[in-house]
């Protein structure tokens, strides 16, 4: 099972670095140029004072901003709430308490992208790369080379799966309305002898006249016809 999660993993990094390969290539060509590369908002996580700052001046000259450093658990959720940002940068062995707690937490509210760093043998970096909130992995020392193609491809994956859950979410919402909506149909045609189409009808209308979803106006229905 390991093995096959280390595949997964080693897989995933290599299509990653090779889709970003062109990202390399803009960044190596005119890093001397001061040209900015990516304005997405990063916070920094990690124990170790000088990693922070090996990190933060890479990615400045970038063009990435650097909103924020932590160097416990406490203080990073302080820094992902106040500042916003679009990646965090986590250290497996950053102080607090549990970097899988810490992981679901920032999973559950899908606030920002996930990227851990680890020194290459971590005993639970299988466990932790498996988690639904992280989009990429860094193994310490951090190579320059290597931390644009997985910072973007982490960047990427993250804004999909956010425009994924807005899609569905949206989706979900609009099952429920027809659902809804179809209760309310189902009671007119019983209740006032409504034809399907006179029903539908009657309820655009009255959201129309009302200013207020068709939702809204079924529920409201709903409630009215099925006490009667």
């Amino acid at each position: 099972m390991f093995m096959h999660l280390w595949l997964r993993i080693a897989i995933e990094l290599t299509l990653s670095i090779n889709f970003f390969s062109t990202v390399l290539k803009y960044y190596k060509n005119r890093r001397f140029r001061g040209v900015r590369m990516n304005g997405a908002r990063i916070v920094i996580a990690d124990k170790e004072k000088g990693f922070r700052k090996q990190l933060r001046e890479i990615l400045k000259q970038a063009g990435y901003l650097v909103v924020g450093e932590a160097e416990d658990v406490k203080t990073t959720l302080h820094l992902v709430s106040q500042t916003e940002p679009e990646l965090l940068v986590l250290d497996v062995d950053l102080p607090g308490f549990g970097e899988m707690q810490l992981i679901r937490v920032l999973e559950e509210r899908r606030v920002v992208s996930v990227v851990l760093t680890f020194p290459y043998d971590h005993r639970l970096i299988v466990d932790m790369a498996a988690a639904g909130g992280v989009f990429g992995l860094l193994t310490k020392p951090v190579q320059e080379t290597s931390v644009f193609p997985i910072l973007e491809s982490a960047l990427v994956n993250f804004r999909r799966v956010k425009l994924l859950e807005k899609e569905t979410g949206k989706l979900r919402q609009e099952l429920e309305t027809r659902k809804v909506v179809e209760r309310a149909k189902g009671l007119l045609m019983e209740k006032k002898g409504m034809n399907e189409a006179d029903a539908f009808r009657y309820l655009q209308k009255l959201s129309m006249d009302r200013c207020v979803s068709m939702m809204k106006v079924a529920k409201q229905t709903v409630i009215t016809l099925q006490n009667r």
